[in-house]
């Protein structure tokens, strides 16, 4: 008689751990698909690729702050060209940012998708305007 007591016990301790876990597998499995789900209603900025000979310069992101008076200016010299500039030419052309900020300011305008930095296998890259 203890024996089938102990082993009732022994089925209902176990019963109770499997659906323990099964509530943690479909919980897990809950924040899983809400996860996915907010990830492809929100998608990563997207860079698009322009194959267009002209360049414009994109608009400011709807929460943007200003930007910094280095970025300012590589807009206004990059916007005024139709093919993009070296590091070299742009530092010739903004004698007042050293290569630091200028190198800073265009990895920040790389990742907003404002400026691209296009390699393309013959000499060295340059940067162009996203359209």
């Amino acid at each position: 008689m203890a024996r089938r007591q102990s082993s009732q016990a022994n089925t209902v301790l176990i019963r109770r751990a499997l659906t323990t876990a099964q509530k943690e597998i479909e919980r897990a499995e809950r924040n899983f698909h809400q996860t996915i789900r907010s990830i492809h209603k929100s998608p990563a900025r997207a860079v698009q690729r322009s194959n267009d000979t002209f360049s414009r310069v994109s608009g400011p992101a709807v929460r943007a702050g200003k930007p910094a008076p280095v970025q300012t200016a590589i807009t206004q010299v990059l916007s005024k060209r139709r093919r993009g500039l070296t590091m070299e030419h742009l530092q010739d052309a903004l004698p007042q940012f050293d290569q630091k900020s200028l190198l800073n300011a265009t990895f920040a305008m790389r990742q907003k998708g404002q400026v691209e930095f296009d390699r393309s296998g013959v000499g060295r890259g340059v940067y162009r305007w996203q359209d």
